[in-house]
């Protein structure tokens, strides 16, 4: 089942181009990920920007974050992530991930399909 992420970054002016190179490298690497579905970037103008990902499943979610890890780091040093929304059927590692950011909120499958047989 697929994990979605949308998340809304908040980013000052003298930062936006570094921000920008980031997002951009992210899609690059994200493009070769083949549980990847979808991962783009959308501005609402200066300093605002969203991110939209789609992961074949939570492996793909996590391999995402692992291969991505130095650039996300960076980018939490450019940008404030303000609002977060994750959904889907999470599983425990990524459940734990999603804690570490209080601005996220979960939204697991509804009804609940991960105990279906």
């Amino acid at each position: 089942m697929s994990i979605f992420l949308r998340a809304r970054f908040d980013v000052a002016e003298q930062q936006r181009p570094e921000f920008e190179k980031l997002a951009l490298a992210l899609s690059e690497r994200a493009a070769e990920e083949p549980g990847t579905r979808t991962y783009r970037w959308f501005s609402a103008g200066v300093g605002s920007y969203l991110v939209l990902e789609e992961y074949a499943d939570t492996a793909a979610a996590l391999v995402h974050n692992e291969r991505g890890a130095d650039l996300l780091a960076r980018v939490g040093e450019c940008a404030e992530m303000v609002h977060g929304e994750l959904y889907g059927t999470l599983g425990p590692e990524l459940s734990e991930w999603a804690r570490s950011f209080p601005q996220i909120t979960t939204f697991p499958d509804f009804p609940d399909r991960s105990t279906e047989g």
